[in-house]
């Protein structure tokens, strides 16, 4: 089993004479940055003129140009976008990055594809939150934390763990625990997650039960829109994947747990996850998303046309100006207003 780590295994004194830059106020910088704030550390936000900007000021925060933040800290927490990370360590930190600093990511992708190449004299560690940015917030202000995945790729000054350790602390997550993992694990595991074709296959589920003569809302409603599936999640996260069956009625359990897997090809199901994972470790996949990147994202644009034009993107639109999730004036996507 995995090495798991807890508050009483992490030292924040190690870190509080220590200046944390907080790089990009996001989906994980806002939240990190106040969780930080709030045990009593020494923070400072750095980020481009930007909607997040004005997020900041308004929360309180003396803002200041990456470069600037970067100049001031002695521990650097590089959370922009994936895509612009090897952008802003070139252009706006790397030159005010001095031995013995500790650079942070809360993904392992930029560091193990080699995009990001950091000085060979500071710190490289990675605090990866198995949790949403507004869920890091939440669940430290709840007093119960969120798990996260840690890792040291670099250790110049012999106290890398134990400052990644104190960081973990800062934000919350030993609270609830970190597990020691690697940022090729982590950067295998996520992408992964995100390979999936579970939205195409909700689609085709909707189809099928149109085509059967159910009508769009209902189906909608059931399969996701009521919400239903959230309380489901939280089911599987509090209790398990499997043990959560037992909260559903036996029709349920029949159907899924029996009934299903005559609908189900486990051989060929895993002979894709085997491919999946082989284009991730091989760099197939980085190097298709380096090509989409030079294309301006033309694929992802197309893509999203087609989803668009869609069916189910209409009727999903028109049910939720119903429920009032959407203003009842609005447009469905992909159409002029």
């Amino acid at each position: 089993m995995g090495q798991f780590y807890f508050d009483d295994d992490a030292d924040l004194s190690l870190i509080q004479d220590k200046t944390i830059a907080v790089i990009g106020y996001g989906n994980q910088g806002r939240s990190q940055a106040l969780n930080l704030k709030d045990s009593g550390l020494n923070v400072v936000v750095g980020n481009i003129e930007d909607e997040y900007a004005d997020m900041a000021r308004a929360d309180g925060w003396d803002l200041l140009s990456i470069e600037d933040a970067s100049a001031q800290s002695d521990i650097k927490l590089l959370l922009t976008s994936d895509d612009s990370h090897p952008e802003v360590w070139n252009n706006w930190m790397v030159q005010h990055t001095k031995p013995g600093d500790v650079l942070s990511f809360a993904h392992g992708f930029n560091i193990h594809y080699g995009e990001v190449k950091p000085d060979s004299r500071i710190d490289v560690i990675m605090v990866a939150p198995r949790m949403l940015g507004e869920g890091v917030r939440a669940t430290f202000l709840e007093g119960r934390g969120f798990p996260s995945l840690i890792s040291v790729h670099q250790d110049a000054s012999g106290q890398a763990h134990n400052r990644c350790l104190a960081v973990s602390k800062g934000i919350g997550s030993t609270k609830m625990g970190v597990l020691e993992s690697t940022f090729e694990e982590e950067v295998l595991i996520d992408l992964f997650e995100e390979h999936q074709p579970s939205l195409y296959g909700l689609r085709c589920m909707y189809r099928a039960l149109v085509e059967a003569g159910c009508s769009p809302e209902a189906v909608m409603l059931d399969l996701y829109a009521s919400g239903e599936s959230v309380k489901f999640a939280e089911y599987g996260r509090d209790l398990g994947a499997f043990e959560r069956m037992k909260r559903t009625s036996q029709t349920a359990q029949f159907g899924h747990l029996v009934w299903s897997k005559q609908y189900f090809d486990e051989e060929k199901t895993m002979e894709g996850m085997r491919g999946m994972i082989k284009n991730i470790k091989d760099g197939s996949f980085i190097e298709a998303l380096k090509a989409e990147r030079l294309k301006n994202n033309k694929q992802i644009d197309n893509t999203w046309k087609e989803n668009n034009s869609h069916e189910l993107i209409e009727k999903e639109h028109e049910l939720y100006k119903i429920l009032g999730r959407r203003d009842r004036g609005s447009t469905a996507p992909g159409t002029d207003d």
